[in-house]
């Protein structure tokens, strides 16, 4: 048996995508896969109808209520439930059901031969509020589990200072074999580790088109602008409109965080879960966004996109579409492009030998480090 241990807690369609891909590719190699339910507070709390913020002082987790979560939650009303129903829907079908462990030290590897952190940022610091014992794999009861992270990731390049020793001690001592998902942090984190990191491919892009497509929840609507964002973007809503003006169509977002000021130029669906995500981007004339997965996504249906630049998170993407051939296809956070450059032609046949090299490795490694399991 081989356990998973990642962020399939999350109200997100990218790290619940992941999870899910993660754990699809593993059973398609007759391996049983399960997700590991550790779900502390001090990450779910985020998610809650009254959002709960978190931060570690001195080693203890001081809580307090986000009243600008709360504020945007009873705004959005019904449409915040629908979503987190079909969040939990997808999770509960597709990941778990089981009740989750709220804390590293009361979990227990040791019915697993193998377990398997990440993918997603499991070791970037801002997220999990320090580095958090679970995914560095500092858990009492691993018996004789052997620790594999699966393209885990700082969230950037590297790791800031404060946290590089506990890093080194803690994943150095408790892992066999180390990935990452982003080839800039891999000479980093080898280096740090004095070991060989290898960059690997997020698990959604393990699985193709077609095994995206069976579980798709499309609109009725098609041939929409879409946007797909991790933080607001001037340029990309301005963009948006006018390519939606060109078409005679309208602009849909579908994603956090909501700003007020963009909706007189947009329409707002963000009732979906992970099912519903892909099936916008499915049935999309193009997308634009500045999200790692929506890119991925955009890639792996084959949609004209556009990747914008985020003010702080770029590097997965930009490692992403260099190694697939298409760094032409970033555009600078407060660039405005010109109007043919989201449907400049796309060598597709090059991308996907591109994508079965990388995938032909990334499977590699997962065969070589579960020993005689795949």
């Amino acid at each position: 048996m081989t356990g998973i241990l990642t962020f399939y807690w999350a109200d997100d369609c990218g790290a619940m995508l992941q999870a899910y891909a993660l754990k699809q590719y593993l059973e398609t190699q007759g391996e049983q896969a399960e997700m590991i339910p550790y779900a502390p507070v001090k990450l779910t709390g985020r998610y809650w109808w009254c959002p709960l913020s978190a931060e570690d002082r001195g080693g203890a987790i001081h809580y307090w209520p986000s009243r600008s979560g709360l504020k945007r939650n009873i705004w959005l009303g019904v449409s915040f439930w629908k979503r987190k129903h079909r969040m939990r829907r997808f999770r509960r079908r597709y990941l778990t059901k089981r009740f989750p462990v709220r804390r590293a030290g009361k979990l227990s590897l040791e019915l697993y031969g193998h377990v398997l952190v990440g993918s997603d940022q499991v070791w970037n610091p801002v997220i999990t509020v320090d580095l958090d014992d679970a995914y560095i794999g500092n858990i009492p009861k691993k018996g004789n589990c052997r620790l594999i992270s699966y393209a885990a990731s700082f969230g950037s390049a590297s790791l800031p200072e404060a946290y590089r020793e506990k890093f080194k001690k803690s994943v150095g001592e408790n892992f066999s074999a180390v990935s990452v998902r982003e080839k800039r942090t891999a000479p980093f984190a080898s280096e740090l580790l004095n070991r060989p990191v290898f960059d690997v491919l997020d698990p959604v892009l393990l699985l193709g088109r077609a095994d995206w497509l069976k579980i798709a929840r499309p609109p009725s609507e098609k041939g929409y602008v879409l946007i797909y964002w991790t933080e607001p973007n001037e340029s990309l809503v301005a963009y948006a409109g006018r390519i939606a003006a060109q078409l005679g169509t309208r602009v849909i977002q579908i994603s956090f965080p909501v700003e007020k000021k963009f909706l007189d130029r947009l329409s707002l669906c963000i009732e979906g879960g992970p099912a519903e995500f892909i099936g916008y981007i499915q049935n999309a004339a193009c997308v634009l966004t500045n999200s790692f997965h929506a890119t991925a996504f955009s890639i792996l249906l084959e949609k004209p996109f556009l990747s914008f630049q985020h003010r702080r998170l770029n590097t997965r993407i930009e490692d992403l579409l260099e190694k697939l051939g298409l760094l032409s296809r970033m555009k600078a956070g407060t660039e405005i492009p010109a109007d043919e450059a989201v449907w400049e032609p796309i060598v597709w046949d090059e991308v996907r030998r591109r994508l079965g090299e990388e995938r032909a490795f990334s499977c590699r490694f997962l065969a070589e480090n579960l020993g005689d399991i795949l």
